[in-house]
C-alpha cells in the first residue's frame, strides 16, 4: 500500500518498478490467465492514476488557497473601482448618444431645408422655362424678337452649421474612443441562412459587418463601448 500522503518521487519509483515494466505498447490477451494478470495491472494503473491525482491536488491546494487570499485582499477595492468605471462608462455613452441624436436631428433638418430650397429653385426654373417657351411661341406668331428671360440659377449647397459628433473624447490627460458596435443573439437557429450555420456567430458578425443587412434568425442590437487611455 501507498503512504497516506505519498510524494511524487515515491509514486514515480513504485510505478517504474511495479507497473510500467509490464505494460507494452500493444496489449493482447490470449488466455484467461493473461486476462487475470491484465485485470490486476489495470487495477494497479487506476490506483496509481488516482494516487497521482490526489497528490497533485494536495500539492497544488496551498497555492490555490494563497491565490484566493490574494483575490480576497484585492477584490473589495477592485469591485468599487469597477463599479465607478461602469458608472462613468455609462455616463459617457449616454451623453454621447444624446449629443449624437441632437446633431443628427439638426443635420437632418438642415438637409431637409436645403432640399426644400433646391426643389423651390427647380420649380422656379421650370416655370421660367415654360414662360420662355410660351413667349417664344407668341413671338413667332407676332414676328416680335424673342428675348428669353434669365433663368434663376440653382442655389449652391450651404455649408452645414452642425458637424457630426465625433467618436473620440479628448480630456486633459486622456483620450476616450466611443466605439460603435453590435450585440448578436441567435433567436431562431432554423431561420439562420445555411452558409452561416451551425449557426456560427463569427460568420454572422463578419457578414453583418460587411453588408450591414439584417440576418434572419438573429437579433442584432447596436451597442457602443469605450476605450480609454491616459497620456
Amino acid at each position: 500500500m501507498l503512504d497516506v500522503k505519498p510524494t511524487l518521487q515515491t509514486l514515480v519509483k513504485r510505478a517504474e518498478t511495479e507497473f510500467f515494466p509490464w505494460v507494452i505498447e500493444s496489449v493482447v490477451i490470449e488466455d484467461d490467465s493473461q486476462l487475470k494478470n491484465m485485470s490486476d495491472l489495470l487495477g494497479l494503473g487506476k490506483f496509481f492514476n488516482n494516487a497521482l491525482e490526489d497528490a497533485r491536488k494536495a500539492e497544488k491546494q496551498p497555492f490555490l488557497d494563497g491565490g484566493k487570499a490574494v483575490d480576497d485582499k484585492f477584490k473589495p477595492v477592485q469591485n468599487r473601482v469597477q463599479l465607478a468605471v461602469s458608472r462613468l462608462d455609462s455616463a459617457v455613452l449616454t451623453y454621447h448618444r444624446k449629443k449624437k441624436a441632437e446633431a443628427d436631428a439638426l443635420l437632418r433638418m438642415q438637409a431637409e431645408e436645403q432640399e426644400a430650397k433646391r426643389k423651390a429653385a427647380e420649380d422656379a426654373q421650370i416655370k421660367e422655362m415654360l414662360a420662355n417657351a410660351a413667349r417664344q411661341a407668341e413671338c413667332q406668331e407676332t414676328g416680335e424678337v424673342f428675348e428669353p428671360a434669365p433663368i434663376t440659377p440653382m442655389p449652391e449647397p450651404e455649408e452645414l452649421i452642425v458637424r457630426p459628433v465625433g467618436g473620440t473624447v479628448r480630456g486633459n490627460m486622456s483620450s476616450t474612443a466611443i466605439i460603435e458596435g453590435y450585440e448578436y443573439e441567435i433567436i431562431d437557429p432554423d431561420a439562420v441562412p445555411r452558409e452561416l450555420c451551425s449557426p456560427d456567430l463569427k460568420k454572422i458578425k463578419a457578414k453583418h459587418k460587411y453588408d450591414k443587412l439584417p440576418v434572419p434568425g438573429v437579433l442584432i442590437t447596436p451597442k457602443a463601448h469605450t476605450s480609454t487611455r491616459l497620456g
